[in-house]
């Protein structure tokens, strides 16, 4: 009798560590065309926002690249409006750049995307710690 109790035992803690160990974050795949459409930034909880920044992205032809549309809002400032163009390699690296004909250098913005779902994206700014989250509004 107390060998099958150990055996049940042993049986539970086994079947609780398989299912702990089960993760789906881990086998989320990454889809570039989750990034079309308006996104923007949120906070975190406590810190005020003098404004909002929103990201239109539109794919072109690879539809991996195309052009972002970045609106900014400023309470003291008002509106700007800046168009970029944007690259997403299948490796989460996001380039967002300023084309330049005149032969002056380019104006670059690089992240890593960390997270990017059809509601929340978050990017890591390369080369610093700076994290960004967003969600979906269009």
């Amino acid at each position: 009798m107390k060998t099958m109790k150990l055996w049940r035992i042993m049986f539970m803690t086994l079947a609780a560590f398989s299912l702990a160990s089960c993760s789906s974050d881990d086998d989320e795949v990454f889809q570039a065309e989750q990034l079309t459409g308006t996104w923007e930034q949120v906070y975190d909880k406590g810190v005020v926002a003098e404004g909002y920044v929103q990201y239109t992205f539109t794919p072109g032809i690879p539809a991996t690249a195309g052009k972002c549309t970045i609106h900014v809002y400023d309470v003291f400032a008002g509106d700007t409006t800046f168009v970029r163009d944007y690259v997403l390699t299948e490796d989460r690296h996001l380039a967002i750049y300023e084309s330049q004909h005149d032969g002056t250098s380019m104006e670059m913005q690089e992240y890593d995307v960390q997270r990017l779902s059809a509601k929340d994206m978050t990017w890591h700014l390369s080369g610093s710690d700076v994290v960004l989250n967003f969600k979906k509004v269009k």
